[in-house]
């Protein structure tokens, strides 16, 4: 995979592709957690706005705050989670908290195993005939 990739890089050398590293990026896709697509948005919107935007923009602030903005989201994620575990889910089996945002995801289409376009007798997707 990343051979057009490197190809692309050595025939345009001041372009986008040279930024492009399919192992590190299969790595990264790997190690990602189950989560859904707001998790993996946010994730790629503070990583364009750090890496890219500061860095071309604000070079000496990012040069001097990078590791350290790295450290602190690492950290918050670290002290949440310890937070997360002793109060709600080590006391007593548990604790269960009610709100829209743990059901919301229980009344759409899809947890509903209901389609969103239902087919008329006979009907189907693509072509009638295929050649």
């Amino acid at each position: 995979m990343p051979i057009p990739f490197y190809y692309l890089a050595r025939r345009y050398p001041r372009s986008f592709w040279r930024y492009v590293n399919i192992p590190v990026a299969l790595v990264a896709a790997n190690t990602v957690p189950p989560a859904n697509g707001i998790n993996i948005t946010s994730w790629i919107l503070v990583g364009f706005i750090f890496q890219w935007f500061m860095r071309r923009f604000h070079f000496r602030w990012w040069l001097r705050y990078n590791y350290l903005l790295s450290t602190g989201l690492d950290a918050g994620v670290i002290i949440g989670l310890i937070v997360i575990f002793f109060a709600l889910q080590m006391p007593k089996g548990g604790i269960s908290v009610k709100w829209w945002g743990n059901s919301v995801w229980q009344h759409t289409a899809d947890a509903q195993m209901v389609p969103l376009k239902v087919l008329a007798p006979g009907q189907t997707f693509g072509p009638s005939t295929w050649s």
